[in-house]
């Protein structure tokens, strides 16, 4: 955390092809989705994998896998309690939601939700393809939120602790009116705004309002995230605000760069600060290190993950 060096990695466990990651608010449990593709290239049942987190070394132990009632599972979150855990299907356009068992494994599905109907926005090009990227809780552990890049939505559904499932708000979904693809959500410390990355050519950052009251979010401006001279084809991936709510950041494939925002404090709307080309092909995914010094930047096509202060 002094220097934002990187040790050489080890190997904590074997999963097949474990896309994304969430740990338990305990953080003695992981999670990943698992996204089946057969050798013939065909898209097998999704699957959801539990983990128990070894106190010395962090090693993991796998303690139980389950289907994730979809295709492709690319996202997946738990609640503030721990009780729940939500997945999104991206080939599918599905989310569910599962308990959490003691001893952390994943247990009964508590819900299902298929996305689907026409695709939101003016003169929105291609089809209504549903494709769900991400799940996100609210700070406050009331709503949840899902992007559908395919349906150009951003879903809303109230949490239900004690049955340990969702169910679709009242409106269920914001239609944004700009085609944008929401692809990734992160909500802002203050919970009144949220940013979502945009997988639509040229890319950008989305600003949402978010009413945390009545669970309903206001579409604001889109932001570019590269420079105006670059006229190739760019999708942005992951988006993340910084712990002290002051940027936004989000990593452009195609340009191959991460974009730095800064946060208008008043009205949370966004200003391009610099757009950084770290080295390395497709920037997918990032985080931040809990010290908020170093974004660290995993680069899918290069097979390298690159640390940045």
């Amino acid at each position: 955390t002094k220097t934002g060096r990187l040790t050489e990695p080890e190997l904590a466990v074997e999963s097949p092809n474990p896309s994304w990651l969430a740990i338990h608010p305990s953080r003695r449990y992981l999670y990943a989705v698992n996204e089946r593709v057969g050798a013939d290239g065909k898209i097998g049942p999704g699957e959801i994998s539990a983990f128990s987190i070894g106190p010395q070394g962090g090693k993991l132990k796998e303690i139980n896998r389950v289907q994730s009632h979809g295709g492709q599972p690319c996202h997946i979150c738990t609640d503030k309690t721990g009780q729940i855990i939500a997945v999104a299907n991206w080939s599918t356009g599905s989310m569910a939601s599962f308990r959490i068992n003691r001893g952390g494994a994943v247990g009964e599905e508590t819900g299902f939700f298929q996305q689907e109907g026409p695709r939101s926005g003016i003169d929105a090009p291609g089809p209504a393809a549903t494709h769900c990227h991400s799940v996100v809780i609210t700070h406050d552990n009331r709503f949840l939120l899902s992007t559908n890049t395919g349906l150009n939505k951003v879903y809303v559904y109230r949490v239900d602790t004690k049955k340990s499932t969702f169910v679709p708000h009242d409106p269920p979904f914001l239609a944004l009116k700009k085609p944008a693809n929401p692809r990734h959500l992160s909500m802002h410390p203050n919970g009144r705004w949220a940013y979502v990355s945009n997988e639509m050519n040229p890319g950008g950052c989305t600003m949402l309002q978010y009413n945390g009251t009545r669970g309903v979010l206001e579409e604001g401006p889109v932001t570019t995230s590269i420079p105006a001279k670059y006229t190739r084809r760019i999708s942005a991936a992951e988006c993340t605000v910084h712990p002290s709510g002051r940027f936004v950041y989000e990593s452009n494939r195609g340009h191959n760069s991460i974009a730095a925002f800064k946060v208008n404090p008043d009205d949370g709307s966004l200003t391009l600060v610099e757009t950084f080309v770290p080295g390395g092909e497709t920037p997918r995914s990032f985080t931040i290190d809990p010290t908020g010094r170093f974004l660290i930047v995993m680069m899918q096509r290069s097979n390298s993950i690159v640390p940045l202060r």
